[in-house]
Order: C-alpha cells, then structure tokens, then sequence
C-alpha cells in the first residue's frame, strides 16, 4: 500500500513537472501585489493583518518567475492582502481548477446531505445507481459514498498516467466506465486515487435532488457567495464532471477557500454546515509525503491534508499546479493557479516551495 501510495503521488508531482526544484533567490523585478479596492472583497494590508511585507514582496515577485504562473492571492482573517496576475491573465480572467473542482463536489455533497436529499455518507451508492446500471452492481453493495469521497473505492482503476483520466473522459459514457470496472480490493481498505468516482458523485447528487451538480451548486454555494461568472463540463446524460472541468474567477475561487478555512461560513453567514467541513478535513486515508517542502499527513473527503509549523492545512490539488491551501489555525487562505505546460520541470514543487519559503514565513 505504502508502495502503491508513492506512486500514485510520484504522478501527481512528476505530471505537473518533476523534481523538487527550490524557487530562485535571483532578484527579480518588484511586482504590485496591492488588491485593488472592490465590492466583492474586504481589502486589507499586510501589516494590518500581521504579516511581513517584504516576505510577501519576495513572493510575487518570485512568482512572476515561474512561467506557467496565472494568479496567486493570498487573505488572512478573511480578508483579500495581496493579489496579482501573470503572463496576459487578469482578475476577471476564469481559471480552470482542474482537480479542485473535486474539493468544490464535496462541498455539495455535504449540502445536499444537510438538506435531506442524501441520509449520510454511509448510504450504499446502489440507492443510486440500480435503476441505470444495475448490471454493475453485483460486486459493489457494500459501496458507499464516504468510500468515493476517500479514495477508497476499491474500484479497479490506474490513473498513474494522464491517459488513464483521459480514457475515462472520453468514454462515451463515463458513469458506466467506472462502474462496469470490478472492485478488487475490499472499499475503504486501500487509498488510489481515481477521478472517475468523483464523478459518481456528481451523478449521486444529480439522482439525489433531480438537479445537475452546476445547477446545485449555483443555488446552494455560487449565488450566496455572489459568483456569477463560471463553465463547467458537461459529460454524458448532460451530467456535470464531478472530477474537473470548471473554471472560476481567482477571486471567486478565493471566496471557496476562505468559506473551507472558516468552517462553512462566509461573512457571518453559514453556507456549508460547519460539521461537515470538519469532518471533511480529518484523515481518511493515512499519508506520509512531501511536496515542495511540505508534508501530506493524509488525505480527507475530496482534498489532501498536511502539517506545517504554523499547523494543520488542507489543500485543494489540481493538476498542473492548482492549489487552495488553508491553515485554520492561522485564519490564512492561499490561492494559486498555473496552467499546466506539458515538460516544464518542477512547476507543481516550485509553487509549493514558494510558498513554503516566503509565505509561510510572512505569518
């Protein structure tokens, strides 16, 4: 398993770039990394919320190095201190998130339990699936959602490589690609990572409340958090990919991540409830990894989980270099978005260490 675990996030660095390559000390060109003043946002500086300044310079400014760069921001106690955008992209630009958009269906999930749609994450997904895909089912009864949530399906499935997601996208229909895959280790025993299970949540949630996860999601998170600007893929059946395919705003996107690291909540209002977030962020499935400098302690619902000094955080991961990072503990949210670029070495490290070596320290 531990084997088998190494593997599966040797892939998830080496695809988005390879080694663990250090950001450049070289002085670089002072980015403005000041947010401008909207409605959308409360505005704040770095002094003000007790950070350092010239750490958090070093980091724009190393960020503009790095060439699949998009945006990064970074908030603490809820509020936007810094921002900025790189090579052609701007503030209103929609970013593709990739695999935190996984992230974004657990939230859903959580909602639509909270809402009665769904009785728990221990509900068998054949409640679901029978009446489409029977057939499939012989060896999944003891299948449930905390299962997809974690990784843990047991479901055969080899997504080491990019063709392995890519096989599955494509297929004409993808529920039932995953489905017709045999079960060959007992759900909830192992870890490996499979999209396509993902993507049985967003068909659950479909079945569930007779509405598409885009259309869910727009009422229960996207309008209370004022986002109105986003695609999201459709596959199959007109049913929304719960694995990747949404683009948002780097400001929207910001206001994801801060709801995650306040618990559910967004500027006094309780949007997820705060239990389900909680229960997302806890280990599922043990890990004992790093990333850029970082460790990953574990993997939760639909994100990973690891420690720093500054304490606990949970990271949205989408692959290319997609990241929502959160530190409860220190009330502080990173966003960083780059596109990924097919042979650029160490661009997944090289962000994560960025912000190991001058964010983190800017606390």
């Amino acid at each position: 398993m531990r084997l088998f675990i190494s593997l599966i996030l040797c892939f998830c660095v080496s695809a988005c770039g390879g080694s663990d390559s250090a950001v450049s000390d070289m002085p670089v060109a002072n980015v403005n990394w000041q947010p401008a003043v909207a409605g959308d946002w409360p505005v704040s500086t770095a002094a003000a919320e007790a950070m350092d300044a010239a750490l958090l310079q070093q980091a724009f400014n190393q960020a503009a190095e790095l060439s699949p760069m998009h945006g990064l921001l970074v908030l603490r106690n809820g509020k936007l201190v810094g921002e900025a955008y790189y090579h052609g992209q701007q503030r209103d630009s929609l970013q593709h998130l990739r695999s935190v958009t996984k992230t974004i269906t657990m939230l859903m999930i959580g909602k639509a339990i909270e809402l009665g749609a769904i009785s728990s994450v221990h509900q068998p997904i054949t409640d679901f699936f029978t009446e489409d895909y029977n057939e499939f089912l012989t060896d999944k009864a003891d299948l449930t959602i905390a299962h997809l949530l974690d990784m843990s399906s047991g479901i055969d499935w080899d997504e080491s490589t990019a063709q392995g997601y890519n096989n599955w996208v494509t297929a004409t229909d993808q529920v039932g690609y995953v489905l017709q895959r045999p079960v060959v280790s007992a759900p909830g025993s192992s870890f490996n990572y499979n999209s396509g299970t993902s993507h049985l949540l967003s068909y659950i949630i479909t079945k569930s409340t007779g509405r598409s996860l885009a259309d869910f999601t727009e009422q229960y998170l996207f309008s209370p958090l004022g986002i109105s600007q986003f695609n999201w893929e459709t596959l199959h059946n007109s049913t929304t990919n719960g694995a990747a395919g949404l683009t948002l705003r780097p400001r929207d996107l910001a206001k994801i991540a801060v709801l995650l690291q306040q618990q559910g909540r967004w500027q006094n209002q309780q949007i997820i409830a705060a239990s389900w977030v909680i229960q997302a962020s806890e280990v599922s499935q043990p890990l004992n990894q790093p990333l850029g400098g970082l460790n990953l302690t574990g993997y939760g619902r639909q994100w990973w989980l690891g420690s720093v000094n500054a304490g606990d955080f949970q990271l949205g991961w989408g692959f290319g270099g997609q990241f929502i990072l959160t530190i409860p503990q220190q009330n502080l949210t990173i966003v960083l978005l780059q596109n990924f670029q097919a042979g650029v070495p160490g661009q997944t490290n090289a962000a994560m260490a960025l912000i190991r070596q001058y964010i983190l320290p800017a606390l």
